[in-house]
């Protein structure tokens, strides 16, 4: 992920590189072999924005083979804030609600 492409018009990515870990998980293996900290992985691809001060927006855009979200990071230009969100609703209306984020199933023994 780069900078924001020519013209203005937003840049995306994964919001984070891996879907929903199991609960107390504290590291992930990936294909490689590599491991790296939950925590460090969640915040991995959204540094940049942080760090450098342009707006960013994640939308979820749909699930992975076990029903676990997957989502989309967009970003900006700097102070371009009301196009970001242009877009993320334009690509919201693409798609209906509930499929992009479904009802939260039940806990079990609730």
């Amino acid at each position: 992920m780069g900078a924001p492409a020519a013209g203005g018009r937003p840049d995306s990515g994964p919001s984070v590189p891996a879907t929903a870990v199991e609960a107390g998980q504290e590291t992930i293996t990936w294909p490689d072999g590599a491991v790296e900290g939950v925590a460090d992985a969640c915040v991995r691809l959204s540094a940049p924005a942080n760090i450098t001060g342009v707006p960013s927006l994640s939308l979820p855009v749909g699930h992975d083979t076990a029903g676990l979200p997957i989502g989309m990071q967009l970003l900006g230009r700097p102070l371009g804030e009301s196009r970001l969100l242009r877009v993320g609703h334009a690509y919201e209306q693409t798609r209906p609600a509930r499929e992009l984020a479904p009802a939260p199933m039940p806990l079990a023994g609730a």
